[in-house]
């Protein structure tokens, strides 16, 4: 499969709308806590710029702002940056956000 049939397969896979940010965040994996920027963000996940790749599948927490740690999964990388997708449900990851999940688009 060609790399342009793959991107829009997992374009056409999302159900919740991206919303474009530009935030400063944090992401833990257990081990090591980086620095990183949001650059995309759902009430599903979130895509970062992160100065490493972590592999795909990998168990991360990611805080952004004031936020308590937003269990996820790293769904991809690529080119600098790691899509990350949530394990709480919607609900729950707009409650943890709290303003900045409030403004987020819903299904």
């Amino acid at each position: 499969m060609s790399k342009a049939n793959k991107e829009l397969r997992e374009e056409s896979r999302r159900q919740i709308t991206r919303q474009p940010v530009l935030l400063k965040a944090m992401l833990d994996t257990g081990d090591y806590e980086f620095k990183c920027v949001a650059h995309d963000l759902s009430l599903n996940g979130i895509k970062v710029k992160l100065a490493l790749p972590l592999e795909t599948e990998c168990e991360v927490w990611l805080m952004v702002k004031d936020s308590p740690h937003i269990p996820a999964r790293v769904a991809w990388a690529r080119d600098g940056f790691i899509g990350l997708e949530f394990s709480l449900s919607p609900q729950r990851v707009a409650k943890a956000l709290g303003t900045i999940g409030a403004r987020l688009p819903r299904v």
